[in-house]
Protein backbone atom coordinates (compact mmCIF):
# COMPACT_ATOMS: atom_id res chain seq x y z
CA UNK A 1 0.00 0.00 0.00
CA UNK A 2 1.25 3.47 -0.79
CA UNK A 3 -0.01 7.03 -0.66
CA UNK A 4 -0.84 8.86 -3.88
CA UNK A 5 -1.41 12.61 -4.08
CA UNK A 6 -4.49 13.61 -6.08
CA UNK A 7 -3.63 16.53 -8.35
CA UNK A 8 -7.26 17.68 -8.47
CA UNK A 9 -7.70 18.49 -4.80
CA UNK A 10 -4.15 18.13 -3.43
CA UNK A 11 -5.25 15.50 -0.91
CA UNK A 12 -3.35 12.29 -0.40
CA UNK A 13 -5.19 8.99 -0.41
CA UNK A 14 -4.13 5.44 0.25
CA UNK A 15 -3.86 3.19 -2.77
CA UNK A 16 -5.79 -0.05 -2.53
CA UNK A 17 -6.37 -2.66 -5.18
CA UNK A 18 -9.27 -5.05 -4.98
CA UNK A 19 -11.56 -7.15 -7.14
CA UNK A 20 -14.94 -5.51 -7.73
CA UNK A 21 -18.24 -6.71 -9.10
CA UNK A 22 -21.88 -5.64 -9.16
CA UNK A 23 -22.14 -6.18 -5.39
CA UNK A 24 -19.40 -3.65 -4.58
CA UNK A 25 -20.54 -0.48 -2.77
CA UNK A 26 -18.85 1.74 -5.39
CA UNK A 27 -20.10 -0.24 -8.41
CA UNK A 28 -21.84 2.69 -10.15
CA UNK A 29 -18.76 4.89 -9.75
CA UNK A 30 -16.56 2.02 -10.94
CA UNK A 31 -18.72 1.51 -14.06
CA UNK A 32 -18.51 5.20 -14.96
CA UNK A 33 -14.72 5.13 -14.56
CA UNK A 34 -14.33 1.98 -16.67
CA UNK A 35 -16.55 3.37 -19.42
CA UNK A 36 -14.54 6.62 -19.40
CA UNK A 37 -11.03 5.09 -19.36
CA UNK A 38 -11.52 1.63 -20.89
CA UNK A 39 -13.95 -0.61 -22.71
CA UNK A 40 -17.44 -1.52 -21.54
CA UNK A 41 -17.75 -4.66 -19.45
CA UNK A 42 -19.66 -7.79 -20.37
CA UNK A 43 -22.82 -7.16 -18.36
CA UNK A 44 -26.06 -9.09 -18.69
CA UNK A 45 -29.46 -7.46 -19.13
CA UNK A 46 -29.75 -7.00 -15.35
CA UNK A 47 -26.38 -5.21 -15.18
CA UNK A 48 -24.56 -8.13 -13.57
CA UNK A 49 -20.96 -8.92 -14.43
CA UNK A 50 -20.28 -12.23 -16.16
CA UNK A 51 -19.10 -14.93 -13.75
CA UNK A 52 -16.07 -15.45 -16.00
CA UNK A 53 -15.02 -11.80 -16.05
CA UNK A 54 -12.88 -10.36 -13.26
CA UNK A 55 -12.40 -6.65 -12.60
CA UNK A 56 -9.46 -5.46 -10.53
CA UNK A 57 -9.67 -1.83 -9.50
CA UNK A 58 -7.09 0.53 -8.03
CA UNK A 59 -8.65 3.10 -5.74
CA UNK A 60 -6.89 6.22 -4.47
CA UNK A 61 -8.85 6.93 -1.34
CA UNK A 62 -12.41 6.33 -2.52
CA UNK A 63 -11.79 7.38 -6.13
CA UNK A 64 -11.29 4.82 -8.93
CA UNK A 65 -7.86 5.45 -10.48
CA UNK A 66 -7.25 2.45 -12.78
CA UNK A 67 -8.69 -0.91 -13.73
CA UNK A 68 -7.92 -4.17 -15.45
CA UNK A 69 -10.63 -6.58 -16.48
CA UNK A 70 -9.98 -10.06 -17.78
CA UNK A 71 -11.98 -13.14 -18.66
CA UNK A 72 -11.12 -16.67 -17.66
CA UNK A 73 -11.95 -19.85 -19.53
CA UNK A 74 -11.17 -23.41 -18.51
CA UNK A 75 -8.81 -25.28 -20.81
CA UNK A 76 -7.38 -28.79 -20.72
CA UNK A 77 -5.49 -30.31 -17.79
CA UNK A 78 -7.16 -28.33 -14.97
CA UNK A 79 -5.80 -25.08 -16.34
CA UNK A 80 -7.45 -21.75 -17.06
CA UNK A 81 -6.67 -19.17 -19.66
CA UNK A 82 -7.01 -15.50 -18.75
CA UNK A 83 -7.36 -12.92 -21.49
CA UNK A 84 -7.31 -9.15 -21.14
CA UNK A 85 -10.63 -7.42 -21.81
CA UNK A 86 -9.91 -3.86 -20.76
CA UNK A 87 -7.32 -1.65 -19.10
CA UNK A 88 -7.67 2.01 -18.25
CA UNK A 89 -6.16 4.62 -16.00
CA UNK A 90 -7.18 8.15 -15.13
CA UNK A 91 -4.44 10.34 -16.64
CA UNK A 92 -3.96 12.09 -13.29
CA UNK A 93 -2.52 8.84 -11.93
CA UNK A 94 -0.26 7.80 -14.81
CA UNK A 95 3.40 7.17 -14.04
CA UNK A 96 2.94 6.83 -10.27
CA UNK A 97 3.49 3.08 -10.04
CA UNK A 98 -0.20 2.21 -9.93
CA UNK A 99 -0.01 0.33 -13.23
CA UNK A 100 2.66 -2.10 -12.03
CA UNK A 101 0.92 -2.71 -8.70
CA UNK A 102 -2.40 -3.31 -10.45
CA UNK A 103 -0.69 -5.71 -12.89
CA UNK A 104 0.91 -7.64 -10.01
CA UNK A 105 -2.40 -7.90 -8.12
CA UNK A 106 -4.15 -9.08 -11.29
CA UNK A 107 -1.58 -11.82 -11.89
CA UNK A 108 -2.00 -12.97 -8.29
CA UNK A 109 -5.79 -13.00 -8.67
CA UNK A 110 -5.62 -14.96 -11.93
CA UNK A 111 -3.22 -17.46 -10.37
CA UNK A 112 -5.55 -17.84 -7.38
CA UNK A 113 -8.41 -18.71 -9.73
CA UNK A 114 -6.40 -21.69 -10.97
CA UNK A 115 -4.02 -22.91 -8.29
CA UNK A 116 -2.59 -25.61 -10.54
CA UNK A 117 -1.75 -23.73 -13.73
CA UNK A 118 -2.83 -20.79 -15.83
CA UNK A 119 -1.87 -18.99 -19.00
CA UNK A 120 -2.25 -15.30 -19.76
CA UNK A 121 -3.02 -14.30 -23.33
Amino acid sequence: MCAIKNSRNGKTGALRIEPVDHWHDAWETVLRSIEKYGKKLKLDSDGWLSARQVVMLAFVGTEPAAHISFSVIPVKAACIEASLDSFGIDSRYCGRGIESQLHRATIERAAGAAPHAFAIT
